[in-house]
This record gives structure tokens, C-alpha cells and sequence, in this order.
């Protein structure tokens, strides 16, 4: 009896680490899964203790999190009162405008310079009623990076009352020696706020496990409004053997720079419009939805699965995580095969 061959899908919808858990991390899950009856820490010391050794900083300048969308659900919920404002760019995190509606905070968009966040908008659209700025950096989904001169500048001129989010998620993945020294920032900006997660790079997105740095009594506003045990026993020991996998984070980072590059340079070859990414993911755009449409439709008839940009605020785009280099020419070769974006 003929069986059917399933062809391998190539996931590259949602950024995830496509070499899997940090080895270090898996390990160490198994090694202590009989720890699963027993309840976490409230409030995860363990794991703030350690990225504040990792970091070289304070704890009282840390706040872990179940993910980085648990601090900022807090934030949007807890920092802005009625009569104030949030700022984020018009293309960025889905997750920020959501939570925004979700609790009925006004959001104000800044405009995009060539798919880059424009600091100038953002500092038009600021005023004393402005309470958070969130900027992706690198920018998810467009892959561009806010560079220290400009964070600066922004710093410099919006209120002191005005929290700024650094939401450095993708920050592993960067190769601009113009990229934000954000923790030497935070020194000299009490408004300052930067995330990071295990999601990416560590390869930990089905554990949630995320952290805030901040000026002390940002953190304590954290700790306050969070509920207890939101990090789990798995997440945490998942999370404290990850940050010591010094050798995955490298091949991890080093296999993504070679494969971005290969498939940035074949699909501008191609015809492509493409923006050039510091992530792990490509953004590409069209004249038209029709265009876009017909090459998704090209990519899932070749079981390539990629995120259409809508609900990011541009219905003429999509989001492609960029591939594990032995995957990068499949993905190549099935684009290749879209008519409309030939030359």
C-alpha cells in the first residue's frame, strides 16, 4: 500500500529559534522534571539573582517576567492614567496597540522613514500627557534599529515623566556597532526602560520567560502589580542553564548573520523589496495586497509558512523568519518561482 510523503514544513511565521532550546536548557528541564509538583518562587528571585551576576548590575534593577508582554501589560495597564497617552510606531509590535485597546489607553502612531521609526514623530507627538514610549529596537517587524545617537536624542528631549520602552527582544541577533548601549544608558536616564527575552535567540518562547532593567522604582512599580508564581519551576530552570549557554547563543547568532545575508542578497537578485533587518527575520513588501497574496500562496503551496503584516499596521507586506542556513535555498528556490517579482 503507497503511503503519502508528508513534506517537512518550514515554520517562519513567528521568530523562533530554528535550532530549538539551548541544549544547556533542555538538559537541565530533564534533569529535574520531578521538580514539576512543587510550586515556584513567587516572584522568581532566583533567576533575578542570576541575570543581575550575567549583567553585572544591581537585582533591585531587575524584574523577571513570564514573558516580555507580562511587563508590558503592566505597564500599559498601570503606568498610563485616563487623559494620558501612549506613543508607538505606526509598524511595530502587534502586542503594543493591543494591549492598549484592550485597556482603553489613547495610542498615538508615529510615522515610519523608509520602514526605519522616525524619532523626529515621535518627539512631535509627544507631550506632558505622554506616559510610555515603546520602541522595538530592533523593530519588530521591519528588522530596523534605533542607533544610540538617536535614543539619546530622544531621551534628551521628552519629558522626564515620560517612561521610554526599549523592548531589546531581537538584540542577540545585531551586528551594528551603532546599536544602543542601553544598560550604560540606564545609568543616566531614570526614564528608561529596557526589556529582553528568552523567546528568541535562547530558543525558550514556549516557557515565557522575559526580564526588565530599570531605575529601582520602576521595578518596585513592576514587583507591585505583578500576580505571583506567573514564572513557572520549568521556565525557571530552563531560563538559568540557557543564559550560560555561551556556545548556542554563538552558532545561533553566527548561522543567522550568514543565512540573513544569503537570502537578503538572492531575493534582492530576485526582485524582491526588501528592508534590511539587524533580526532574525526579513521584512519584505509589495506595490499591491494582490502581490503580496500571490507570493504567500507560492510559499505555502511549498509548505514555507510566513507572517502577513496587517495586523502590524501594513497590508502590503510580510515577515519572514530567516531560515537555518541548510534551509535558506529551499526558501530562496520557492521564491524564485513567484513571477511577479522578477526583474
Amino acid at each position: 500500500m503507497e503511503q503519502n510523503v508528508i513534506e517537512e514544513i518550514i515554520k517562519l511565521s513567528q521568530n523562533e529559534n530554528n535550532f530549538g532550546p539551548s541544549p544547556m536548557a533542555l538538559q537541565a528541564v530533564m534533569d529535574n522534571c520531578d521538580q514539576m509538583n512543587r510550586y515556584p518562587e513567587p516572584h522568581s528571585k532566583t533567576l533575578t539573582e542570576e541575570f543581575s551576576d550575567h549583567l553585572g548590575i544591581l537585582s533591585e534593577n531587575i524584574f523577571v517576567c513570564a514573558g516580555l508582554v507580562e511587563s508590558l501589560d503592566i505597564m500599559i495597564r498601570n503606568f498610563i492614567s485616563k487623559g494620558e497617552n501612549l506613543i508607538i510606531p505606526e509598524i511595530t509590535f502587534v502586542a503594543y496597540k493591543l494591549l492598549a485597546k484592550v485597556f482603553h489607553v489613547e495610542t498615538r502612531f508615529s510615522k515610519m522613514n523608509n520602514y526605519q521609526i522616525d524619532i523626529d514623530s515621535i518627539i512631535e507627538n509627544c507631550d506632558e500627557k505622554t506616559k510610555l514610549i515603546i520602541i522595538a529596537n530592533p523593530n519588530n517587524p521591519t528588522g530596523t534599529i534605533v542607533n544610540e545617537t538617536d535614543l539619546i536624542r530622544l531621551m534628551e528631549t521628552v519629558p522626564k515623566s515620560t517612561y521610554v520602552v526599549a523592548d531589546e527582544a531581537y538584540c542577540e541577533y545585531v551586528s551594528r556597532v551603532d546599536f544602543p548601549n542601553t544598560l550604560k544608558l540606564l545609568q543616566r536616564y531614570p526614564n528608561l526602560i529596557m526589556l529582553r527575552t528568552f523567546s528568541k535567540i535562547y530558543g525558550l518562547a514556549g516557557l515565557r520567560v522575559g526580564f526588565a532593567v530599570a531605575h529601582e522604582d520602576v521595578i518596585k512599580k513592576l514587583e507591585y502589580y505583578q500576580a505571583p508564581f506567573t514564572i513557572s519551576q520549568v521556565a525557571t530552570i530552563a531560563a538559568s542553564a540557557a543564559i550560560k549557554d555561551h556556545k548556542f547563543l554563538e552558532k545561533s547568532s553566527q548561522d543567522n548573520s550568514k543565512s540573513r545575508s544569503l537570502l537578503e542578497r538572492e531575493l534582492r537578485e530576485l526582485g524582491y523589496k526588501v528592508v534590511a533587518s539587524q533580526s532574525n527575520f526579513i521584512y519584505i513588501y509589495f506595490d499591491s495586497e494582490e502581490e503580496r497574496d500571490r507570493v504567500c500562496d507560492v510559499l505555502s503551496a511549498k509548505n514555507v509558512m510566513v507572517r502577513k503584516m496587517d495586523p502590524f499596521g501594513d497590508d502590503k507586506a510580510f515577515r519572514i523568519t530567516v531560515p537555518r542556513l541548510k534551509n535558506a535555498q529551499k526558501v530562496i528556490d520557492a521564491l524564485g518561482q513567484n513571477t511577479v517579482a522578477q526583474k
